[in-house]
């Protein structure tokens, strides 16, 4: 798992002491890409959307960092 979605999996209480808590942890992990595809899918619209290229290019750069940081392809 991507070490950010097991430290925010943690934070929301579905670990306890680094082991799931009675959670399936690919149910987790495809949780969270789903999330982490929606946010990429809406700052995607957004960059398409954006009529300026300084716009455009702050918006690709937002999706980017998103699928980045959360490790989704």
């Amino acid at each position: 798992m991507n070490e950010r979605i097991h430290t925010l999996a943690e934070e929301a209480g579905l670990y306890c002491d680094g082991t799931p808590d009675a959670w399936d942890q690919e149910a987790i992990e495809k949780f969270a890409e789903l999330i982490v595809k929606e946010c990429v899918k809406i700052a995607n619209d957004e960059a398409t959307a954006q009529i300026s290229a300084k716009g455009k290019v702050a918006a690709d750069n937002i999706w980017f960092t998103i699928r980045n940081r959360f490790g989704v392809e």
